[in-house]
């Protein structure tokens, strides 16, 4: 017992170490603020309004609490998630231990330990590591009642599984397709038929206690019915609709560009619903505008279903590749360095997974709650797209699943059954350009798009924009364009460093670039105008403004430069 205490404690501190590594040498001050802007506005008794639909419930009152008591010290709550993290490693040593063995279960530990990209999203302040916290406690909750009701304990040792799995999914919701798998599971369990049904009853009624608080906050908040979050919708579009390529998202038209002139964070769930309103003529409720979300896009799925299976095809293709699709910018950048230090990639987790699934067959029942958790997050990456957000809360158990297979290699090591183990290896081996090659012209496209507008776009340019460094946000607007020649907004921030500049043809050459290619965005007209306004040439700033504010009524800045010119132009 004090040798399996020492390994648990030294496990701990090393992934605690390894983590606090990437949080010093690796990351810079928190630079998405999405859950701790609303936690604040929460503090202050705001009213969210509809936008309280996009948001984990669960993970935006725990930011609620850390604000309360600890204020704006948002880097305390990252490096309090790290020390989650670090939880995290010993939940898969026990889960291992249980459904394996103690060296597998330290084996798979290491494993999750190593993938540096774990540390990242933990460091992030996203839900995803309270949900991969939530999983494992309700897989080893699970294993701990079943053993309980086999030696004659109650049924009713199942309530507090179904109490975590509830947890789990008012935090991210495609948790719910592990409820079937759950129940599933204590059907097959070998005890009398009453008592699988009490036990199945007592996990639901646990789940519903704690999934009906937020249905009925919900109902309260915006006299709406929704289950938990009225985004489900909008994340199908992106996954399944024009122009979704399964790692890139479909998108509205513009909405990069619409996005920045919005001041709450995350605000493409607003325009969302915006754009439902506004194509289907009525006043749609959250969950009628997510409805509508997934009605357009199962049409457009069904006018070319062959693409759309194709497009399944290509997501499960990239759920087990090794490439990894970050959609926060400030992830994006420092993946880029971790891929430097000799840390353990997704490809890896993948293969051995892949493996340890397929030498565990036989160990089907045994291990079907691992199983089942790999294929909910399979299944969520196929009904959506491949960001590694929707994948990482499966790699503690690929993590597992690939422990089981380095413990079957030393197995048969040891028993010197060579010839088995290198065809297993040399199977491992050729699984690596499987996972690598496949659509790698779109990988290298999407990691130049990523390089232009995230490293030089977002957090080159427009940090040194918002410093008023303007020649040195040039530099880096030039540098995304190179990449990404038709990113409209660049050539928008582009423009405005040039007027700022007082280099007026260059802004002026900058902003009709933006008028060709976001003709229906009205930032480019009304840069234009104010630029010819400032040449001095109000009658060719005149029907530029009037389009600016055809094309957003809500233009404050076209309503108030027209005002003063048509005054003028009468005379």
């Amino acid at each position: 017992m004090k040798n399996r205490t020492a390994l648990l404690l030294t496990l701990f501190l090393c992934s605690l170490l390894l983590k606090l590594l990437i949080f010093f040498w690796v990351t810079e001050p928190i630079l998405f603020s999405k859950y701790p802007v609303f936690a604040e506005r929460l503090s202050k008794g705001l009213d969210l309004g509809e936008r309280l639909l996009d948001l984990s419930p669960l993970y935006l009152y725990i930011n609620l609490l850390f604000h309360k008591v600890y204020g704006k010290s948002w880097e305390g709550l990252a490096l309090l998630q790290i020390f989650l993290g670090s939880l995290n490693i010993l939940l898969v040593y026990l889960i291992g231990e249980k459904v394996f063995s103690r060296t597998a279960g330290f084996l798979g530990a290491l494993l999750l330990l190593l993938y540096g990209n774990m540390t990242l999203f933990e460091l992030t302040l996203e839900p995803e590591t309270l949900v991969i916290f939530l999983n494992s406690l309700v897989v080893l909750s699970l294993l701990e009642a079943r053993e309980r009701i086999l030696s004659g304990s109650p049924p009713w040792r199942f309530f507090i599984p179904g109490i975590l799995l509830g947890l789990s999914v008012i935090t991210k919701p495609n948790v719910l397709l592990f409820l079937p798998p759950a129940i599933l599971w204590i059907g097959w369990m070998q005890i009398n038929g009453s008592l699988r049904m009490k036990a199945s009853l007592f996990l639901l009624l646990g789940f519903l206690l704690v999934i009906s608080t937020v249905t009925l906050r919900n109902y309260l908040k915006v006299q709406d019915f929704v289950l938990i979050t009225a985004d489900g919708g909008k994340v199908f579009y992106h996954g399944n609709g024009p122009g979704g390529t399964g790692m890139e998202r479909a998108d509205l038209t513009d909405q990069g560009f619409r996005e920045e002139g919005m001041g709450d964070p995350d605000p493409a769930h607003a325009l969302f619903r915006k754009a439902a309103r506004s194509i289907s003529g009525k006043p749609l409720k959250p969950s009628e505008c997510s409805n509508f979300w997934f009605r357009r896009t199962l049409n457009f799925m069904s006018s070319s279903p062959l693409a759309a299976l194709s497009l399944v095809g290509k997501k499960f293709f990239y759920f087990w590749g090794n490439y990894e699709v970050h959609e926060i910018d400030s992830n994006y950048k420092y993946d880029l360095i971790l891929r430097r230090w000799p840390l353990v990639p997704f490809g890896v987790l993948s293969i051995l997974g892949m493996v340890g699934m397929t030498l565990a067959r036989k160990r089907f029942r045994q291990a079907f709650l691992l199983y089942s958790m790999v294929g909910v997050y399979l299944l969520s990456v196929l009904i959506f797209f491949a960001a590694s957000r929707y994948r990482v809360p499966a790699a503690p158990f690929l993590a597992l699943f690939g422990a089981f297979a380095l413990n079957t290699f030393f197995t048969l090591w040891k028993e010197k059954r060579r010839i088995l183990l290198f065809g297993i290896l040399a199977f491992s081996v050729l699984l690596w350009p499987l996972i690598n090659l496949p659509f790698r012209n779109e990988v290298q496209a999407l990691e130049r798009w990523q390089m232009a507008t995230r490293i030089h776009y977002s957090l080159g340019g427009n940090f040194h924009f918002q410093k008023r460094q303007y020649r040195e946000a040039v530099e880096e607007y030039r540098k995304a364009l190179v990449l990404a020649p038709d990113f409209a907004p660049a050539y928008n921030r582009l423009g405005m460093c040039h007027a700022i500049l007082n280099e007026m043809e260059e802004a002026e050459k900058n902003f009709r670039k933006v008028v060709e290619l976001a003709p229906d965005m009205d930032q480019g007209y009304l840069n234009l105008g104010m630029v010819h306004l400032l040449k001095g040439e109000p009658e060719k700033a005149l029907p530029l403004l009037e389009k600016a504010l055809s094309l957003n009524p809500e233009n404050a800045r076209a309503r108030e430069q027209l005002q003063n010119l048509r005054p003028r132009s009468s005379k």
